[in-house]
């Protein structure tokens, strides 16, 4: 990696962007493979399973391919930035750092690498499918915690109780609909003021989604129009609430190279 962003920055002639995709240390879904220790190996043997059901899934597991991928956290990438910059004499400058696919990474689905994963990707992408109704109750997560990562399992606790409070108001919503009036439930229009301005955000708006949208009695409006709606606001709560840590499937980091 180190020798990859240093040729990138000796061929760049004066200003470049550069975007890197690293799998999160952290990640949820491989929480078995949570070091504290930076000096283990960092390699995983990353398994091309969820492309089958999980039924064809372990018929084929000795056919599977296997791929071995570098984990990542924010120190280490700092470290790697830092080597370039002795190597070519040219700063690499981070622009922004975000975890993506938290909660979502592939192998939720597959629990390979996490006995505790649920396929919470297979529920969000359903909440996308036309005409398909989704169980809201399979959204829920239910995090459990990894002793020995006090800091990293409060980040990962407090972003359940933000999912998990969307997911049980919108249903509430639904439910408390009154279809002749027009209108949900007037004790659901207040949101505690406590919640994260992210959480009271998507509150608030999948209020107006279902006021708006659930007097149709034609074109399937929960399935079509308010679950596509949810699912944007899960993924909004998770870029809002996401620390650019290593926490997700993917570690994102944009930098730019300028020798102006």
């Amino acid at each position: 990696m180190e020798h990859l962003l240093a040729d990138i920055v000796r061929v760049t002639d004066d200003y470049c962007v550069i975007v890197c995709d690293w799998l999160g240390a952290f990640s949820y879904e491989w929480q078995s493979l949570w070091t504290n220790d930076l000096s283990n190996d960092r390699n995983m043997d990353y398994v091309v399973s969820y492309i089958y059901d999980k039924e064809e899934r372990e018929q084929r597991r000795d056919e599977l391919q296997h791929v071995t991928l570098r984990l990542m956290t924010r120190p280490e990438i700092d470290q790697v930035l830092s080597a370039v910059q002795r190597r070519t004499g040219v700063a690499i400058r981070p622009l922004t750092f975000f975890d993506r696919s938290i909660f979502t990474g592939r192998h939720m689905d597959t629990a390979d690498y996490n006995a505790h994963a649920q396929p919470l990707r297979r529920w969000v992408n359903s909440l996308h499918e036309m005409n398909v109704r989704t169980d809201l109750n399979a959204l829920l997560v239910d995090y459990v915690p990894k002793p020995g990562f006090d800091f990293i399992n409060r980040f990962f606790d407090q972003l359940q109780m933000c999912w998990n409070a969307l997911v049980h108001y919108v249903g509430e919503l639904i439910e408390s609909y009154d279809v002749a009036n027009r209108r949900v439930a007037p004790h659901l229009k207040e949101v505690p003021a406590s919640y994260p301005p992210a959480l009271r955000e998507m509150m608030k708006r999948m209020h107006a989604v279902v006021e708006g949208v659930g007097w149709l009695g034609l074109g399937l409006p929960r399935e079509n129009v308010i679950e596509p709606q949810l699912g944007y606001g899960l993924r909004h709560l998770v870029m809002n609430l996401q620390q650019g840590q290593g926490y997700g499937h993917g570690l994102v980091g944009i930098f730019e190279v300028d020798k102006t």
